[in-house]
């Protein structure tokens, strides 16, 4: 293979330094302008610069009992999320990979078909099912009279606990292992979830941690299904909840105060950062072993 030359070399560092920093600027921007004042943010020639620093005002918005409230809505729907799609990934891969039954590649040809279909096309239909969801909400049995699940917590836990993506990428890495272990399994006289979990399980944990992060980044930022169905206040999550309170923030004064409407949002890019940053490498080495037959 032949080797790069120094020119080469400079030039595609070039280009991805240059990468990083453009798509870095605009978090730099946003963590200075809630570190300064207004007066420093409308003084912005680059990057604003804090002539006074205002490190009080992240300590207000994390005492702020409604910003800690949308933090524990979201952590439970977060952890809620991650556990379904975790366990439902590895048990239905575990079933479309391993087992033999009639009809299994054209269910799960289903499956991936469903992915096709926009989330947009089925928000009416479903949120329909939610209003009128029998014995929920005030209805009667034929799903009249009340408001079914709507601002409500199954409204935020039931919905996509099928995850068609998750199941998919399990998938890959199952059909990845060989059927050896699933023979020896037998023999040993293996149950099939002693043998998902006490076999399987630790040999798919870096497509768990892709998991655990592309939900956890997914359901954090979900911000169109929690608007439709969420109306009161305590049961916001935090894309909802710190749009509303940017929109408070805006009318303090006659002029908007972008710094701590730059706070609240750099506190939400927090959690997601960091989970990513626990499981960076086992992110980066499922996707390398997805592609990789066994």
């Amino acid at each position: 293979m032949q080797k790069r030359t120094r020119l080469e070399s400079f030039i595609i560092y070039g280009i991805l330094a240059a990468g990083s920093l453009i798509m870095f600027y605009p978090f730099l921007f946003q963590l200075m302008a809630s570190l300064g004042t207004n007066r420093d943010y409308y003084a912005t020639f680059i990057v604003p610069i804090p002539t006074e620093w205002q490190l009080e005002r992240y300590i207000q918005v994390f005492t702020d009992p409604q910003v800690y409230r949308l933090y524990i809505n979201t952590l439970i729907r977060c952890l809620w999320y991650i556990f379904t799609t975790c366990i439902i990934a590895l048990v239905a891969s575990y079933v479309f990979s391993k087992l033999r039954f009639k009809g299994r590649d054209t269910v799960f040809l289903i499956f991936l078909a469903s992915m096709m279909i926009p989330s947009q096309v089925t928000l009416v239909p479903t949120y329909l099912l939610y209003v009128r969801w029998p014995l929920a909400g005030g209805n009667d049995w034929l799903g009249q009279g009340g408001h079914g699940m709507l601002d409500s917590w199954a409204a935020l836990l039931v919905g996509g606990l099928v995850p068609v993506y998750a199941i998919f990428l399990m998938k890959q890495m199952m059909d990845s292992l060989p059927f050896d272990y699933e023979e020896a399994a037998r023999v040993d006289g293996s149950g099939v979830f002693h043998t998902i979990f006490r076999i399987y399980f630790p040999m798919t944990r870096p497509i768990l941690a892709a998991l655990i992060i592309i939900t956890f980044i997914g359901i954090w930022n979900d911000y169109l299904w929690p608007l439709i169905v969420i109306n009161s206040m305590d049961m916001q999550v935090i894309a909802t909840g710190i749009s509303s309170l940017m929109g408070e923030a805006k009318q303090v004064g006659r002029v908007p105060d972008y710094p701590s409407i730059f706070a609240l949002a750099t506190i939400t890019m927090i959690p997601p950062i960091l989970v990513y940053l626990w499981l960076q490498k086992h992110f980066i080495q499922a996707f390398a072993m997805t592609g990789v037959k066994g």
